[in-house]
């Protein structure tokens, strides 16, 4: 991960954790697997505390970080696409619609 990818991932985090009650949260992709070219995306799973209860949940998460990703792109160029994902889902891949992206992420991903 690069200068540039470590700040905006600082900045981001620090503005999502202002909203949410984060957990943890890792690069993973491209940019984890230090096979990121200049046009890559910092791909983040966002963990949330708890498990997910409400019905649209994940969506209104995704929006509301895929905004602050908006934001932190502007201030630092680095575009950000977040992955919000609640701590059981992270624990038992197996509640989440692609198990086999949290076990990619568990393989390949870099912890922030």
């Amino acid at each position: 991960m690069n200068k540039s990818v470590e700040q905006a991932a600082r900045v981001f985090l620090q503005r999502v954790r202002e909203r949410y009650d984060l957990s943890d949260a890792w690069l993973f992709g491209s940019q984890a697997r230090q096979a990121a070219t200049v046009d890559s995306d910092a791909d983040i799973a966002v963990l949330l505390r708890g498990a997910q209860r409400a019905r649209g949940a994940r969506a209104d998460a995704a929006v509301d970080m895929a905004g602050i990703a908006f934001d932190v792109m502007l201030e630092t160029g680095v575009l950000i696409d977040p992955l919000p994902l609640w701590e059981d889902e992270w624990a038992h891949p197996e509640h989440f619609e692609n198990p086999a992206l949290i076990a990619n992420i568990h393989r390949d991903g870099m912890r922030l």
